[in-house]
């Protein structure tokens, strides 16, 4: 009879500097329940697979390994997977061999919760970041209160990426989640569980993740235009697949997340990152890349990030200069008051503003008048330019519902 109720599952690689710090935290862990630690070993060189030899032998009831001969990393397999099949605990936990638990009861806390919440498909907890280049710690998730991790945090992880070492949830739905080729893993569970039940979050730190500061994923991406490349793509094609089986009930969010995607891209591999050029340039080598299939999510990007480009007044004012002659400024704040700085340069005047509400505005502004979308009579002559930061998405999105024949971007 299977009397385990959860299953560590924990990959390693060369980390004899850290491995027993992993370990120690598997095995200090106070429990009424019985736990298995799954550990896969990708033939460490360093003298890693001798301590959980060393380790098994004391602990043959609870440690169980795969040990690699060759490595497989460059290979592509994913052994976090074959752990899981492998897996005999009701619930899965995870943490890599450089990581490691700090809190004897966590794995309680954590079964406990979903033994008593069913309708929790899987959970988090917080932890801290331990910069080895420079011996400090940060948290890594910040402003999140305990409770249940909302939509919009699921998908964009607004408030810092949930740590690995935190991750425990129902193992079969673990397992089903295989089918789907995520970016990386962990965005690929927290999504497809969040499809299966409610997502919690314990704010409490009960873990470790070192930060190798300059061998880690985010420094390959910035030095490997390839690998960047491969990622977005994959990116894309995961959340095309994903937002067709949650049946769009992320999709807002996914757009932003995809946005988080192109900007990444854009801030890694385009030097100069703030020209309207160099987004351009971007914008349409991703669509290239793409082959064309998410250009309208890649020119909605351009449409609402383009205005935050240091050039961006300069250079659609050079672009427009005696091209239009009827233009109005949507909006009457600080961008507003940019753009008239570059009409003037170029002896351009608009024809006035438009603004979403009257109240508390003037019917005129530096000597233009000031109309109320509502009131604004549309026609084919008219060129509306939406000429503020914050909420400039709305905007465009009511523009094209009032029919609006061009609108300056």
């Amino acid at each position: 009879m299977n009397d385990i109720k959860v299953s560590i599952c924990c990959l390693t690689y060369n980390h004899i500097n850290y491995i027993e710090d992993a370990l120690k935290g598997f095995l200090m862990q106070k429990t009424n329940f019985k736990y298995e630690v799954l550990i896969h070993d990708d033939a460490s060189t360093d003298g890693t697979t001798q301590v959980l030899l060393e380790y098994q032998k004391k602990y043959p009831d609870i440690i169980k390994l795969s040990l690699e001969k060759e490595n497989q990393y460059g290979k592509g397999k994913n052994y976090t997977q074959s752990l899981l099949l492998e897996a005999k605990g009701k619930y899965s936990a995870f943490c890599e061999g450089d990581d490691f638990w700090i809190y004897d009861r966590k794995l309680q806390e954590q079964y406990d919760l979903m033994e008593q919440h069913k309708e929790i498909s899987m959970c988090y907890h917080n932890a801290l970041i331990y910069s080895q280049m420079d011996d400090k710690i940060r948290l890594n998730v910040v402003n999140h209160p305990s409770g249940y991790i909302c939509d919009e945090d699921i998908i964009c992880a607004t408030k810092g990426w949930y740590p690995t070492a935190s991750l425990f949830g129902y193992t079969a739905f673990l397992i089903e989640q295989i089918r789907f080729t995520a970016p990386t893993s962990d965005e690929g569970y927290r999504n497809f569980m969040a499809c299966k039940g409610k997502v919690y979050f314990f704010n409490r730190v009960w873990s470790i993740y070192r930060d190798f500061t300059g061998t880690g994923w985010n420094t390959r991406y910035y030095n490997n235009k390839e690998l960047a490349e491969t990622h977005f793509r994959k990116t894309i094609l995961y959340f095309q697949e994903f937002n067709k089986y949650s049946k769009k009930r992320f999709d807002k969010y996914i757009e932003k997340r995809l946005f988080q995607g192109i900007y990444k891209y854009r801030d890694a591999h385009y030097k100069n990152k703030d020209s309207v050029d160099e987004l351009r340039a971007c914008i349409e080598d991703l669509k290239d890349l793409m082959e064309h299939v998410v250009d309208d999510v890649l020119d909605t990007y351009y449409s609402l990030y383009v205005i935050q480009c240091k050039d961006y007044y300069e250079v659609v004012v050079k672009e427009q200069a005696g091209k239009i002659d009827e233009l109005y400024i949507y909006g009457t704040g600080i961008e507003a008051v940019k753009a008239l700085i570059e009409l003037d340069k170029h002896n351009m005047r608009p024809k006035g503003f438009i603004i979403s509400d009257r109240r508390n505005q003037p019917e005129k502004l530096l000597g233009f008048p000031v109309y109320e979308i509502d009131e604004f009579l549309f026609d084919e002559r008219k060129w509306i330019w939406p000429c503020l930061v914050n909420g400039r998405e709305e905007v465009i999105k009511l523009l094209h519902e009032k029919k609006c024949s061009h609108i300056l971007i």
